[in-house]
């Protein structure tokens, strides 16, 4: 199980059921993505951020605190099942958080500007020399994805 898979699964057992508490789990999950990518980026644990990684990290969680409170406002009417795969859907956003901070500076991430949205299992693959490929899920992926897969290798853009 890799970082990532680790990170989605102890998100979606805090998320399953929408309460109060939801926002500090969604909080909680894009910080330790955050730094299971930074560490993952360097070798070493963070203490910190910097101020360009706490202000990535923190539009990342007002974003979905924003989906959330939709989301929260019609819970009543969903049912469990709904409300357990909406409550997924906050569980996977963590990917795109923890692949900006792990490969930063990149033009995309996955889930951001494609049909797939948080369902997206494309990632970023580093070529090693100052390249980066796209990497399409092997199963499915959405038209956007494809294209840009098709545009491979990319540079950072800092």
């Amino acid at each position: 199980m890799t970082i990532l898979d680790n990170l989605l699964a102890r998100a979606l057992s805090a998320m399953i059921k929408p309460d109060k508490d939801m926002r500090r789990a969604i909080a909680t999950a894009h910080s330790a993505a955050t730094y299971a990518a930074i560490k993952e980026r360097t070798g070493i644990m963070p203490k910190g951020l910097s101020r360009a990684e706490r202000n990535d990290l923190k539009a990342r969680v007002a974003e979905q605190i924003t989906y959330y409170d939709k989301f929260a406002a019609q819970a009543g009417d969903m049912s469990d099942a709904a409300v357990a795969a909406r409550a997924g859907m906050y569980a996977n956003a963590i990917k795109t958080t923890y692949e900006a901070a792990r490969y930063p500076g990149l033009p995309f991430y996955p889930g951001e500007g494609s049909e797939c949205l948080v369902n997206c299992r494309c990632s970023w693959q580093d070529d090693g020399d100052g390249a980066y490929t796209w990497v399409l899920d092997a199963k499915e992926s959405c038209p956007t994805c494809v294209e840009r897969g098709s545009n491979n290798p990319y540079q950072v853009t800092v």
